[in-house]
Parts: structure tokens; sequence; C-alpha cells
């Protein structure tokens, strides 16, 4: 596994920055989702079968693992649907001062759950390290329809 990938992370963080300074936040925001979605939609390409979490994960764990993020998942029951997504080192740390957490994981999160496995799929933060945990855990779970 490669060691955390600083520099290229880093140039997102900048980005960021630069997008906040100059247009606020909300416009950073919507333009920062905008990148994360072109560039992981080019990295996860359509060679995966959508709606299957084996999948999710297999594609994840794998481009994560090459940018040099330790992550990994693991589901909740036999079942295999619901699963938890870890990361154990987090993408972007210095941006802690400048967002809040569950707007910046929403750019990239929400898409990996909404393109990989379909839009009746959803995720909640469970732990993060901006919080003071160990690691970042989203539990990705499949919406249960209602009557």
């Amino acid at each position: 596994m490669n060691e955390y990938n600083a520099a290229f992370f880093g140039l997102f963080e900048n980005v960021f920055l630069t997008l906040k300074e100059n247009l606020g936040p909300e416009q950073a925001l919507t333009l920062f989702r905008k990148i994360m979605v072109n560039g992981l939609k080019k990295a996860y390409g359509t060679d995966f079968i959508k709606g299957e979490p084996l999948e999710f994960q297999r594609i994840v764990i794998e481009r994560d693992n090459n940018v040099g993020l330790k992550v990994d998942c693991e589901f909740t029951s036999p079942e295999k649907q619901d699963f938890y997504y870890r990361f154990y080192d987090y993408p972007f740390p210095n941006l802690k001062d400048h967002i809040e957490s569950k707007d910046l994981d929403d750019t990239f999160i929400n898409f990996k759950v909404n393109y990989l496995l379909g839009e009746n799929w959803s995720y909640k933060t469970t732990k993060h390290i901006w919080n003071g945990d160990g690691l970042t855990e989203f539990l990705v779970y499949k919406n249960q329809l209602t009557i």
C-alpha cells in the first residue's frame, strides 16, 4: 500500500481554499463537489456492477489504496448489505478549520455511494478523525422502502 499522498491531496485542499477565498464558502463547495464528481467518475469508470456492495468495496478500496489512503470495509450483517467504509487517514486534513467535516465529506462520499451503488443507498458518519476519533467511519446502507 502507498503512503498517504500529501502532495496529491494538498492540491485539492489548495483548490478548495482558493475557491472559498475568491467565491465564498457555498460556491466553493458547489464547485469542489463538481471537481470531485468529475475526477471520481473518471477514476471509477463504468466496469462494475452498480448496486453491488462487494463491487463498491472492491473499487473504492483499490482506488483509495492507489492514492495512498488506508481504508477498509466491513459488513454489518451476514446478508452483506449494509457496511462500514473506514478511512484510517483523512484525505484533506488541512481543511479542518476551514469547513465542516460533513459538508466536505459529502462532496465525495455521496458521489461514491450514488454512483457505485445507486440512489436507493445512503450513508451516515459514525466516527470522524476531526472529532478526535481514531478513524473516519461511514455506515453505508440501503434505504428502506416505506409504504
